[in-house]
């Protein structure tokens, strides 16, 4: 287990926010997060792009996929609700 989950498990839940506020504040600084990217960015590069894998278009696929499926989603839930209605008022959905 992290460090972070055991403080976290020893508290009570109103001491909950300030020490996850803490930690982000010690842990998430802009640089560090600037430096994790490049360090992911850098190895993900060298351990698939380099060697020809095809584990990115993969994960391009998946990416958009999941995009799509975002952007979509609202509509297709608005019209998903919109027959429910019509349904309890007694009116045909097609």
């Amino acid at each position: 287990m992290s460090k972070f989950a055991q403080g976290l498990s020893k508290l009570k839940l109103k001491e909950v926010p300030t020490y996850v506020q803490e930690h982000a504040g010690k842990h998430w600084t802009p640089g560090q997060i600037q430096s994790r990217t490049y360090n992911f960015l850098h190895g993900y590069k060298e351990k698939y792009i380099d060697t020809g894998s095809i584990k990115p278009l993969t994960d391009t696929m998946i990416g958009l996929f999941f995009f799509s499926y975002l952007v979509a989603w609202p509509q297709e839930y608005a019209h998903m609700k919109a027959e429910e209605k019509a349904k309890l008022e007694g009116k045909s959905g097609h």
